[in-house]
């Protein structure tokens, strides 16, 4: 999120500035619209947890919205569905687990996109069962691919019906010279909502270069939450 907040001030700096070059910088693949995948649910194998988190991770990376931080984060849920020891000699371990995915708006609360599906591993002990289920969830999986496109289809709509709203916050903040309250709700919208972002790009244009003020991620949180734990606000939403 570090990243992405710095390049937003740049941006909204630069703005505030120049309404001209608001209107004509072109998209930028560092300002695209970006998930961040948190740890999973549980999952008390670490190894196993791990190779989730990284398999999500790069199938966000396959459709370019990978982020390490993100007001947008995708949130695996992983349940215990069944566990076995075979008759075998040697044993083996079978265990049957639902992976359940969340993709949601950690400022708003909303859920932007979930699917669920059931994975089965085996292997000569329950870890190894636990991470080999795991690792069907891989980067290319049809159903995680199809759940990152429709939410991202999604967040760009959830934006162009809030545009209204957002330039009225925005511009009521600017008459109250609230400029801070201004920048942080311009600093909402992913350049991905292009027409949006444009619009709210020549609202905080207006604001008096002298008058721009530092927008840390501190003060991001602050003003849109009061739990300071990303993870915590996260589990709220998906819980």
């Amino acid at each position: 999120m570090k990243k992405y907040i710095i390049l937003a001030i740049t941006l909204f700096l630069g703005f505030a500035y120049s309404s001209a070059f608001a209107q004509t910088k072109p998209m930028e693949e560092a300002d695209r619209l970006a998930i961040a995948v948190v740890d999973p649910y549980g999952v008390e194998n670490q190894n196993a947890a791990t190779t989730l988190k990284n398999n999500l991770m790069q199938a966000l990376t396959l459709n370019g919205l990978s982020a390490t931080d993100s007001r947008f984060f995708m949130a695996p849920r992983v349940a215990l569905l069944k566990k076995d020891v075979t008759a075998t000699a040697p044993a083996k371990y079978v265990v049957e687990l639902e992976i359940a995915l969340f993709i949601g708006d950690v400022y708003s609360g909303t859920i932007m996109g979930q699917s669920s599906f059931v994975v089965k591993g085996v292997g000569n002990n329950e870890g190894q069962a636990y991470i080999a289920a795991i690792r069907n969830v891989s980067a290319r999986n049809s159903k995680v691919k199809t759940m990152i496109v429709n939410a991202k289809a999604k967040i760009i709509s959830y934006f162009d019906a809030q545009g209204d709203q957002i330039l009225g916050r925005i511009q009521a903040f600017i008459s109250k010279e609230d400029y801070k309250s201004a920048m942080i709700e311009a600093m909402s919208v992913p350049r991905a909502c292009s027409d949006l972002y444009n619009k709210v790009s020549a609202l905080i244009s207006t604001i008096p270069p002298a008058k721009v003020v530092p927008v840390t991620p501190n003060v991001i949180n602050n003003y849109y939450y009061k739990d300071p734990s990303y993870r915590d606000r996260v589990s709220v939403i998906v819980k």
